[in-house]
């Protein structure tokens, strides 16, 4: 994403928890113009820290005559594989730090600044795993389909603002990712472990290999800034959407053909409960 920012001709800050092993294997980034922050959105003063580089980006474009037309894109996270019941409390905790408290601190700090400029783009990388619960990795998607359902009641609120608001929802992709996952850390639990371990085994082969999936990043990093700008695919999309709700990008065929069953459940459930629905109202 922000190489395709950068070449499209965009000012990127990218932001890190260890911006010298980042910029180390990213040289590309600094390169075209690309800025680094030091941040760790599972800190509790990482909002100040985002707040800071906001209030100097403001200054340094204080000539400009058309508002900053701020990009914020939320991320930061990883996978953790295995049941709650089998991870302890800390763990449960320091993963949501990052996964979904990270998410509300970086809105707390840029929002108020996209709000005062009446212009603005909000996109959270989610997963379909957001919209499909995957029982997995069931805390990771739980902790996206939180910020799914934050992100669109955002979206609600800012549409009166100029800001537009989006959910990146991608299938497998051919980064490090599936590397970087983390375990329960109190085992598995015996009656789970057949399901979990053949899933935990994917993901670890998938982190060796990563032809086991189609979606080519830098094609990834092209359609999000496609719909940042309103360009390519997105001409149309955009046209069309009630843009006080959140649009969600589907990215990958998997990603699509998962999104599509997913509908069909909702679908057929919703039709089943029909009469129960009116069932419970109150005898005229």
């Amino acid at each position: 994403m922000a190489m395709s920012a950068l070449c499209a001709g965009h000012r990127v800050i990218g932001t890190g928890r260890n911006v010298e092993k980042a910029s180390s294997e990213h040289p590309e980034f600094a390169q075209l113009g690309g800025q680094w922050l030091q941040l760790d959105v599972s800190l509790p003063d990482a909002e100040q820290a985002i707040q800071e580089i906001v209030a100097l980006e403001e200054q340094r474009f204080s000539t400009e005559t058309e508002p900053l037309h701020w990009v914020v894109v939320n991320n930061a996270g990883a996978t953790l594989l295995g049941a709650v019941e089998d991870m302890s409390e800390n763990q449960i905790q320091q993963y949501l730090q990052t996964n979904l408290f990270g998410f509300i601190r970086v809105w707390k700090a840029l929002l108020p600044t996209l709000r005062r400029n009446r212009t603005g783009t909000l996109v959270s990388i989610s997963s379909i795993w957001g919209f499909v619960p995957k029982p997995e990795h069931m805390l990771y998607s739980a902790a996206k389909a939180t910020t799914e359902s934050l992100t669109e009641s955002y979206a609600t609120l800012l549409e009166p603002f100029g800001i537009r608001t989006m959910i990146v929802e991608p299938g497998g992709f051919r980064t490090p990712f599936a590397a970087n996952n983390s375990k329960s850390d109190g085992g598995i639990s015996a009656d789970y472990e057949p399901r979990i371990q053949a899933w935990i085994d994917i993901v670890d082969a998938a982190s060796r290999d990563k032809t086991m999936v189609n979606g080519d990043p830098a094609k990834f990093g092209d359609r999000v800034v496609e719909a940042v700008e309103n360009q390519g695919f997105f001409e149309s999309i955009w046209a069309e959407h009630d843009k006080s709700k959140a649009l969600r990008v589907l990215l990958g065929t998997d990603c699509y053909s998962l999104f599509e069953r997913r509908l069909g459940t909702l679908q057929q459930g919703y039709i089943d409960m029909a009469e129960v629905a009116i069932s419970t109202n109150v005898d005229q």
